[in-house]
């Protein structure tokens, strides 16, 4: 058996399908599967000892991310390196994906996907975290996002009921629809709890609907001219079925401001949350999303790679004579984007360095949502630089380093476009650039354009000299 062995292990509810490939990717143990067990366990504990025992000596492990399933097979695996010559790693299962797309497999199977994580192993072996680095690892964090992840879970049912809901009123009662313009208002919901039909709101009368939270004697009035004219008889499945999905939406609110506020109770002493909720824009709410997210700072290399991270950074694209701007790439959770985006609304107006950003951004000609775009990136480059140093935020820091910044940044583009003007002539040392030659009107604007940019003064390139006959 080969001294290298990478074993690729696709996690499935209740089992796991394995395959042991050398550093060619060529099979050595066969497709098999195992229980998630402690028999299974123990029989994969076996296995491995056996391929010790026939000459592997060094045993690589991967399993893909899967909500949880995986939690078991990998900390088993963590527990054998300490027997010396076993790694295994947690997988992020897009970068899994992109084997097999490249490997243009047309069928999926486990026994496929076992290979694909296993040939990831053999080939992106520096992109591979195996836990070699030390970490400290605070367990409460692990739980405040297996919560965080059940109040997104209700924030969708949410939604779902709600536009479920809406849809009955839309039918039933469309004469309120005009009190739904931003979304279903608490009141209309517990109107709808106790008096689900347009008739049983007739029959409530003024008095009785005035004394439901949230609606006053002159909005109770209004409500019961609008459906005055309304002769539409509701059944009575359809008023219980529009009742009780008031009661869930309602249900479905307490419980995302509960969880939220249980999270907050849960965090707010801890040193990083303190750190961000400092930041004047930054509530403790927010704080502790983003720390939940973040978890261990030190995970990134530095505040661009956070940024990639929680999708906020530009994305800059050219292809032929196409041409992308600067665009947020949007990858990765939505939802800490939203959580960024309300933050950044709040500095806007309460931060004056945050105020001075976006003003300067509007100048720009940025519309509103971009330049809350350049405030959010830049919120997050303040988070790392506070978290990184372990330090509150300063103003007059910040300030000298946008100087500094700005100093460096102009004597960057300068060199950027002197390097430019030199890669362009590089990249044409070799042909002559022509009115006739099959290109778009655009790229002929685009080579008129640099043309003209040039002086002249040749620049030494150290190859043939570029003519220009247009």
């Amino acid at each position: 058996m080969q001294e290298k062995g990478y074993l690729g292990i696709d996690v499935s509810k209740g089992y796991a399908d394995f395959v042991l490939l050398d550093s060619q990717c060529i099979v050595l143990e066969d497709f098999f599967q195992l229980n998630d067990t402690f028999e299974g366990r123990n029989e994969l504990k076996k296995l491995i000892d056996t391929w010790k025992k026939n000459g592997l000596k060094e045993l690589y492990c991967g399993v893909e991310s899967t909500g949880g399933y995986e939690n078991n097979w990998y900390g088993f695996l963590k527990g054998l390196q300490t027997t010396g010559g076993i790694w295994s790693s947690r997988l992020n299962a897009k970068a899994v994906k992109s084997v097999s797309d490249a490997s243009l497999r047309r069928t999926i199977t486990d026994a496929v996907s076992a290979v694909n994580i296993a040939s990831y192993l053999v080939k992106y072996p520096e992109k591979i975290d195996y836990g070699l680095r030390p970490q400290v690892q605070d367990e409460q964090f692990k739980e405040g996002r297996q919560f965080a992840t059940s109040i997104r879970m209700w924030s969708k049912q949410k939604v779902q009921l709600g536009n479920q809901l809406e849809k009955l009123v839309y039918q039933q009662l469309p004469e309120l629809l005009v009190y739904c313009r931003h979304g279903m208002p608490g009141w209309l919901l517990k109107l709808l709890v106790k008096y689900p039909t347009a008739a049983e709101i007739k029959k409530a009368g003024e008095q009785k609907i005035s004394k439901i939270n949230g609606i006053s004697q002159e909005k109770a009035a209004a409500l019961l001219k609008k459906i005055s004219t309304h002769e539409r008889p509701t059944s009575k499945a359809i008023g219980h079925l529009i009742s009780i999905t008031s009661t869930e939406v309602l249900h479905q609110q307490e419980l995302v401001a509960n969880g939220k506020k249980y999270l907050s109770e849960l965090y707010k002493e801890h040193a990083s949350v303190k750190l961000l909720s400092a930041i004047k824009g930054i509530g403790i709410d927010s704080a502790v999303s983003i720390i939940l997210e973040i978890e261990d700072i030190n995970r990134f290399a530095d505040a661009k790679k956070m940024a990639s991270y929680f999708g906020v950074h530009p994305r800059f694209k050219q292809s032929g004579d196409g041409l992308w701007g600067n665009h947020m790439s949007k990858t990765g959770r939505g939802e800490i984007r939203a959580v960024l985006y309300m933050i950044s609304l709040s500095a806007v107006r309460y931060n004056d360095l945050f105020k001075k950003i976006y003003a300067n951004a509007r100048a720009k000609g940025m519309k509103h949502k971009a330049a809350a775009g350049v405030v959010m990136h830049k919120m997050l480059r303040v988070i790392f630089g506070v978290l990184k140093s372990g330090k509150p935020f300063d103003v007059d820091v910040e300030e000298n380093r946008r100087n500094e910044s700005a100093e460096k940044q102009a004597s960057k583009k300068k060199t950027e476009n002197e390097e430019k003007k030199i890669f362009e002539q590089k990249k044409h040392r070799f042909q002559t650039i022509l009115e006739t030659a099959p290109v778009s009107g655009r790229n002929i604007k685009t080579r008129k354009k640099w043309l003209a940019s040039q002086t002249s003064k040749e620049v030494n390139t150290g190859s043939p000299s570029t003519t220009a006959n247009i």
